[in-house]
């Protein structure tokens, strides 16, 4: 009994791609040919199925716009700046809430986590210290960098504390690095932000040192104190000096009750260019808060702390 003759289309226009590809193809087209045959000849055979589109795997976090915007705290220690950042992140979550947000608290005191009432986190120092004083791969700091951020997600935010420094210069050898992977994880790539709130460190080292160099908007919290007045000018002054390029700076008045001293604080404003964003009051809820170390998440939201930070981060975003 003669066999039958498989009669399969192979056109010509295959000649230049590989012959892997071209037998997919031939397959491909003739798969019900070669099954119809298969029967005839009574061979046991799998029947094929539809190719369907490759499953889309779901991120753990979707960028809701197409950059990351970095948005820095900033002004002269006891201002409130870490009080400011929290509640700024938590009506900006309100405000957005599909967007993903990474809070970074860069002073060594590391306050924002208790604030924001972080139930568990590691800080960046914790997770060098194995490697001071020794090499340390680029690729093995930008894996475990990574699963820092995995590790200190929160409900509602993601959370960076840099943590305390053991002594000068024990940052030097992952400055570059720690640059890096900043970029890879939290400005690009699907891990990256919508948002990131940076409580800086207290004055001006974090601009003299260039560690505010990715931040977009600074605002600069200040009271009514001479000192703290004068750190705004300072503020503005090293940031052209070290030519840090930042998009939008703004001045907040924290607990600035005098009518006298918060004229000054917008003529300074104005005087330097500066956008005034407006003045938070002395919020009794908030400062009981405070006092109990619990989260700014628990501020109701008809207090003036909270209807002021309202119409600040609207200004803002």
């Amino acid at each position: 009994m003669s066999e039958k003759k498989m009669d399969l289309e192979l056109k010509d226009d295959t000649v230049r791609e590989d012959k892997q590809t071209q037998l997919e193809k031939m397959v491909d087209k003739n798969a019900d040919k070669i099954v119809k045959i298969l029967r005839e000849k009574n061979y046991e055979i799998i029947e094929p199925t539809q190719k369907t589109e490759p499953e889309k795997i779901t991120e753990t976090r979707k960028k809701a716009t197409g950059k990351t915007r970095v948005i820095g705290f900033s002004g002269k220690g006891g201002v409130g700046k870490t009080t400011l950042a929290a509640l700024f992140l938590r009506t900006l979550k309100e405000t957005e809430p599909s967007s993903a947000i990474l809070a970074i608290d860069s002073d060594p005191n590391t306050c924002l986590p208790d604030v924001l009432g972080a139930e568990s986190y590691e800080t960046l120092s914790q997770m060098i210290e194995g490697y001071k004083g020794g090499r340390l791969p680029p690729r093995k700091f930008r894996q475990e960098f990574n699963t820092l951020l995995l590790k200190n997600e929160q409900e509602n935010y993601d959370l960076l504390p840099m943590g305390k420094s053991e002594g000068q210069g024990c940052y030097c050898s992952v400055n570059n690095l720690l640059r890096n992977a900043f970029q890879e994880f939290v400005l690009k790539g699907d891990y990256a932000y919508d948002y990131v709130v940076v409580d800086c460190e207290a004055g001006i080292e974090h601009l003299s040192r260039k560690t505010s160099a990715f931040v977009n908007d600074l605002v600069i919290v200040t009271d009514d104190s001479k000192m703290s007045l004068k750190t705004i000018e300072n503020i503005y002054n090293t940031s052209k000096e070290v030519k840090i390029e930042i998009e939008n700076l703004y001045v907040v008045a924290n607990r600035v009750a005098n009518e006298k001293a918060l004229n000054e604080i917008k003529r300074i404003s104005k005087k330097l260019g500066i956008k005034y964003l407006g003045s938070l009051p002395n919020d009794k809820e908030l400062k009981k808060l405070n006092f109990k170390g619990e989260s700014v998440f628990k501020l109701s939201k008809d207090s003036p702390a909270y209807l002021k930070m309202k119409k600040i981060t609207d200004q803002i975003i």
